[in-house]
């Protein structure tokens, strides 16, 4: 069946997920002292991902806060 995936990327996919949550944790112990807006958002969007947000995480990597603004304006 062609929708199946090979089990030899299973680890890959495990390694992976377990890497964005710990990511996630660090962030979320460093946010609150975090200065830097590029950094804040960084940490926000791997503790998007991590949740499970990922059209979430992407706006935080993808746009900036005045592309953002102007979203929030239509």
């Amino acid at each position: 069946m062609l929708s199946e995936r090979p089990k030899e990327t299973d680890w890959l996919q495990e390694d992976y997920f377990r890497s964005i949550r710990e990511l996630a944790e660090i962030g979320a112990k460093k946010i609150l002292r975090a200065d830097d807006l590029e950094a804040i958002r960084a940490i926000l969007s791997v503790i998007a991902i991590a949740k499970g947000l990922r059209t979430h995480g992407k706006f935080f990597v993808e746009y900036s806060e005045d592309e953002l603004l102007e979203m929030e304006s239509r």
